[in-house]
């Protein structure tokens, strides 16, 4: 391949800024806010830097490998439309979060700011490194240990809580016992040798062995798979680590770091290991990882409904999230290999669903991380049971929370429902000739409704009920504009994604015609010229009105005439309620005349959703504290 001279410059450029950030701006931390500011500069600075590299490879400027040499080291880095998406939404999330950190960082009064801001920008270079770097070997070892350390940090920040330790070093024990699996499997390929590129890694797959193939395989899958949180394995460290962390950190580990993850799980099955020709079998490793997908989807999501701890419930469903992108992945290993058109299609639309879903996960996600860090920096918890009624005194953070919860539950016209239904009718369409893939749609769909339910439970006990005027012993009010600001950009991105996903099905479409070896190459051919999606290789062409079809221009405009329908229903709603002159009249909640309300009297975590949580009881996840439940005046926990 040709050197990629044109890309890297950038990349290296913002690798430099923050690496020069971890130095100096520690120097500063006696004064936080000033600290906060220079840490945000030099991340939107570095952002901006990687977002143009991502947005330049995406458009296809290009996709060879460039042999950087530090000292005695030689590391390939590879900035493909693959990689390039990944690194956009690393240095978009990164300056929002250094944007949100600047004023939420003063919550920790007891803790100096010093080894945050030394950790925060290594976070960010370790991340988008390891998603260029283009080997299983030094390079990964370095962009890992880089990323891995200082996010253990990260996560420690508040060391004096013994648990918080722990927590931390259980994390850091798991995402090195990850690196060690991904190393040692690359040493399964025949003829593998030390520090070559996954290209040349790829050409020795044809030659490798069935049963040393299957181990390359599952020692990637397992060690990619504890990275990203799939279940049962991110059960084991991601709950604990996004709930303790400071929230701009919480932000970036499942809205970013995740994604790391989830970006080693499709290179490995979508670009490299079809390349071992018949000694790969796609469909039975499809099969499987769409079925281990699903599992991860559904658990991760009833356990979410399970937690009274607002980050953690954040957490669980990051599982459950992850579980929907994971499931995206398997169908296309079993839809692109078909000879059938119609299973080409499918491959196409799902793996544009997948990734599709991976930049809508990093927004929604974030955005709810931040308004869970808003809860606690303006009440002093995040116990859903001692919060309630911020919907009048945190009004502009409710409706951000309301546009990320519906987003999240996929519901339209927000990013979550073009994504996820993307993934969902594939697999029912694919499952009419395979009950493996419909049984995996139901469940995914089923899942949808509980993510739903779990989001209703979180906005609810935190913005619409009552309870903050008991249990929280201080004034509260809006966060500052520098928390705000973040949570309404990202928020903005959850609409337009829902009112123009054709937006962003052409872009996504981008990512695979600027990244050769993609497994479905042949159907994204296959797509030009008649195709739903009007896909090709040499790039991608949406046509927009009024050039669209009948048909297709109303596909393309659905979500804004359902919007405008939506807008139009609560308008005339209003006229209705104007025209019979009726009036709202604040009253107290009646709890028929035997006593005034009080914080006994409140609906507790625990009894909600009771019977749904009983009968899967099964499915494991924290149980509820007693100790976090709301007191009444004898000091006992409330029903």
């Amino acid at each position: 391949m040709s050197p990629n001279t044109a890309l890297t410059p950038y990349l290296f450029a913002a690798f430099g800024i923050l690496a020069v950030s971890a130095g100096v701006v520690p120097l500063l931390a006696k004064n936080k806010r000033l600290a906060g500011i220079v840490n945000f500069l030099a991340a939107a600075a570095s952002g901006g830097l990687i977002v143009t590299a991502g947005l330049k490879a995406v458009g296809g400027a290009s996709a060879g490998i460039e042999t950087v040499r530090l000292g005695p080291l030689a590391l390939p880095f590879l900035i493909d439309g693959f990689s390039g998406l990944f690194l956009i939404i690393i240095g978009v999330m990164a300056a929002l979060s250094a944007l949100y950190s600047i004023r939420y960082m003063e919550h920790y009064e007891d803790y100096g700011a010093g080894g945050y801001y030394a950790a925060f920008p290594l976070f960010i270079l370790g991340m988008a490194a390891l998603v260029t770097v283009d080997d299983l070997s030094t390079g990964f070892t370095i962009a890992w240990q880089i990323m891995t350390l200082a996010s253990f940090f990260l996560i420690r920040y508040e060391h004096r809580k013994k648990e918080n330790v722990k927590i931390a070093v259980t994390y850091l024990v798991l995402m090195e016992i990850s690196w060690l699996l991904v190393v040692a499997g690359a040493g399964f390929v025949n003829g593998y040798r030390f520090g070559e590129d996954t290209h040349a890694i790829m050409a020795k797959l044809g030659e490798t062995s069935p049963g040393s193939l299957a181990a390359f395989a599952a020692f990637l899958l397992v060690g990619f798979g504890i990275k990203a949180g799939v279940w049962p394995l991110g059960r084991l460290w991601l709950p604990g680590a996004h709930s303790v962390a400071p929230s701009p950190v919480s932000a970036l580990l499942s809205g970013v770091m995740l994604k790391t993850g989830v970006y080693g799980l499709m290179r490995t099955f979508l670009f490299m290991a079809p390349a071992a020709g018949e000694n790969f079998n796609i469909r039975a490793w499809g099969i499987g990882i769409a079925a281990l997908g699903t599992i991860t989807l559904f658990i991760g999501t009833i356990q979410s409904v399970k937690q009274s701890d607002a980050k953690r419930l954040l957490a669980f469903s990051s599982i459950g999230q992850i579980g929907y992108i994971v499931l995206a992945s398997g169908l296309v290993l079993v839809l692109a290999p078909s000879t059938d058109a119609a299973a080409g299609y499918l491959a196409v639309i799902v793996a544009v669903g997948a990734m599709y879903h991976i930049v809508n996960h990093a927004v929604f996600k974030g955005l709810l991380f931040m308004t869970g860090g808003s809860l606690l920096y303006a009440t002093g918890t995040k116990d859903l049971n001692r919060l309630g009624g911020l919907i009048t005194l945190m009004p502009l953070t409710a409706v951000l929370a309301g546009i990320a919860s519906i987003s999240i539950s996929g519901m339209p016209p927000t990013s979550g429902f073009a994504s996820k239904w993307s993934i969902i009718s594939t697999s029912l369409l694919a499952g009419r000739s395979d009950a493996a893939l419909l049984f995996f749609g139901i469940v995914a769909l089923f899942t949808s409704a509980v993510t739903l339910a779990c989001y209703v439970k979180f906005f609810g006990m935190a913005f619409t009920s009552s309870g903050t005027e008991w249990t929280v012993k201080k004034t509260v009010r809006e966060v500052p504009a520098a928390m705000l600001i973040p949570k309404i950009l990202l928020a903005a991105i959850c609409i337009i994604q829902g009112l123009f996903p054709l937006l962003f099905y052409s872009l996504l479409g981008r990512v695979f015609a600027a990244s050769k070896g993609f497994i479905a190459e042949d159907s994204l051919s296959v797509m030009a010229g008649d195709g739903i999606l009007r896909l090709s290789l040499a790039g991608v062409r949406l046509r927009y009105p009024p050039s669209l079809p009948p048909g297709e221009i109303a596909a393309a405009l659905s979500p804004l005439i359902l919007f405008a329908v939506f807008l139009g229903a609560l308008f005339l709603a209003f006229l209705v309620k104007r025209s019979g002159g009726a009036k709202d009249v604040p009253a107290q909640t009646w709890l028929c005349g035997y006593k005034e309300p009080e914080n006994i009297n409140r609906y507790a975590d625990k009894s909600m959703f009771a019977a749904f949580k009983k009968l899967f009881r099964w499915t494991g996840g924290e149980p509820q504290d007693p100790e976090t439940l709301p007191v009444d005046h004898r000091g006992e926990p409330s029903c």
